[in-house]
């Protein structure tokens, strides 16, 4: 009897909780293994670590083109995987929607300072941290601009912080008094984080979705994946973990 094929897929660190669980799913129902691999990039350590000059070399895509072994990637947001198809790095037409993750205000649950609103990123002396990396870079500029909030929130801007794992920290560690982030994030705050969620009128979503490699070794067994992600099973998971 020949033996399954194994596909290794890699994500980013803050969206491996539910696909870990989806691909148990998929294993149970296939028998099909599913490895995964986090990204090891010093932004995926559990500190909060601030951006140097070096911040923009440190980059998720050439990380999986330099690993050479992966069938499928992850990412937390759309962009990533457009740049991946521009570079050659994900086949281009081959990704799948997966699901959504819902901006949010990040505090800590005693949240000293009282933050409750957008607005109150603007009062004087409140820290606030953004992310200049993958699936958050950009968006405190898209929220801010939106309220018309883009001055007095950058004026209060003190972090600017290496990645997802780096800005949860900042939080818990209270180095700064809030940050942008998603509602998904929670979870990996381990109970010393909150999450503010922001009105329909100035939230932004951005898309966890799965692409291909162009480089794929079992471009069968991985389509079968892609393909259950968009199932209920494994949508399921993702509502665990927070996404839409």
């Amino acid at each position: 009897m020949a033996e399954s094929p194994l596909i290794r897929v890699f994500t980013a660190r803050a969206c491996a909780a539910p696909l870990q669980e989806s691909a148990a799913i998929f294993t149970r129902e296939t028998g099909i293994p599913v490895e995964i691999g986090q990204c090891s990039r010093h932004c995926a350590s559990p500190n909060a670590e601030e951006a140097t000059g070096t911040a923009g070399g440190d980059d998720f895509l050439q990380e999986i083109a330099d690993a050479g072994i992966y069938d499928l990637a992850i990412a937390g947001a759309e962009y990533l995987l457009d740049d991946g198809e521009v570079r050659g790095i994900i086949a281009k037409g081959q990704r799948r929607f997966i699901a959504l993750r819902r901006a949010a205000l990040l505090v800590t649950p005693e949240n000293p300072r009282q933050i409750r609103t957008l607005t109150d990123l603007a009062q004087p002396g409140v820290r606030v941290a953004v992310s200049v990396l993958d699936c958050l870079k950009g968006l405190w500029e898209d929220i801010s601009a939106r309220a018309g909030l883009l001055d007095p929130i950058r004026r209060n801007i003190t972090f600017y912080a290496n990645g997802c794992i780096a800005i949860v920290e900042a939080v818990a560690q209270q180095k700064v008094d809030t940050a942008f982030g998603w509602t998904a994030f929670e979870h990996l705050g381990e109970g010393r984080i909150a999450t503010i969620p922001l009105p329909d009128s100035q939230n932004v979503c951005r898309a966890t979705s799965i692409g291909m490699l162009a480089t794929c070794r079992q471009p069968a067994a991985a389509t079968q994946f892609m393909d259950f992600l968009t199932t209920p099973p494994a949508r399921k998971a993702y509502l665990k973990y927070g996404w839409l």
